[in-house]
């Protein structure tokens, strides 16, 4: 990632790289210490002067060059876990909102259909993995959540209309309801209900497996052809 140390040190994002020897294409070294990338360039402390002075990254040798290529996959890396360390779960209301995020992130979409106001098995699916930390701390760096609250009844109707396109492709028969999305829409798993024997690690382990499938026809069922 391509950044100035300045902007770095403000995301909380170093990486030490010490002196190394240097080799440009005509065969002369220079033992220096790497400090930062900036476009076509890197910028190295002379260890001699400790001076730091542009270089080139094309006159450097093919070793330089993927060293340099590295050193920036570790720093994409490292703001890459530093962003998800400060991301906030947030269950999103908008599903407009919730794509635009999923999509950011390259995240799958958590969908869930709920009324935990009355719904027992609402209230089991919370206690048990919705609010324990360990699916927190997973979905935080995993999912994008959304959900459609249907404790009310006239918030329930209003959700249905005011999404009745989503409600066509992904409908919900009873309470919870979960689909797994991906980033473009499509159904990649559906859960449906609860169990008090359920707990953060098979739900997650449910939603794990779901990932790793190939996407399925929303608001339809997979039929197995008759043998001729």
């Amino acid at each position: 990632m391509k950044a100035g140390m300045a902007v770095l040190l403000a995301l909380g994002v170093v990486i030490s790289v010490q002196g190394r020897v240097w080799t440009n294409s005509d065969g002369k070294t220079l033992e220096a210490e790497l400090v930062r990338v900036k476009g076509d360039q890197v910028f190295l402390k002379v260890e001699k002067n400790r001076k730091i002075y542009p270089f080139d990254i094309a006159a450097l040798s093919a070793d330089d060059q993927a060293f340099i290529k590295a050193y920036e996959q570790r720093l994409a890396e490292q703001r890459k876990e530093e962003a998800l360390n400060n991301r906030r779960n947030k269950w999103y209301t908008d599903f407009a909102e919730a794509e635009a995020e999923a999509k950011e992130w390259g995240f799958p979409i958590l969908f869930l259909y709920t009324a935990p106001e009355w719904c027992g098995y609402c209230q089991i699916l919370e206690k048990n993995v919705l609010d324990t930390s360990e699916f927190r701390d997973y979905s935080r760096r995993n999912l994008v959540l959304y959900i459609a609250d249907f404790s009310e009844p006239a918030d329930g109707e209003r959700w249905k209309k005011d999404n009745a396109d989503l409600y066509k492709k992904f409908p919900c028969g009873g309470f919870p309801c979960t689909y797994l999305l991906s980033t473009d829409g499509k159904q990649l798993g559906k859960i449906g209900g609860a169990d008090s024997e359920w707990d953060a690690a098979y739900f997650i382990n449910q939603l794990e497996g779901y990932k790793n499938a190939p996407p399925k026809a929303a608001g339809k069922k997979n039929r197995k052809k008759k043998k001729s």
